[in-house]
């Protein structure tokens, strides 16, 4: 496997974590995101801006020979 879809697929793995754990919290809370208690948000959005992040460098990544 090429480090292209390395790169996507760990950044797929990153847009499910975080969806899961909002999936956590609204299972739990009974809300998807709330601003005043930032615990499970947190995480979820961490994960979700490194998902992205991940797939923006290796947008950017020269390829090698």
């Amino acid at each position: 496997m090429n480090r292209k879809w390395t790169a996507v697929s760990l950044a797929m793995l990153f847009f499910v974590v975080g969806f899961l754990i909002s999936l956590d919290q609204y299972f739990s809370v009974g809300i998807w995101f709330q601003l005043r208690d930032l615990h499970h948000d947190t995480f979820a959005l961490s994960s979700f801006t490194l998902a992205i992040g991940i797939l923006i460098g290796s947008s950017f990544a020269r390829k090698e020979n």
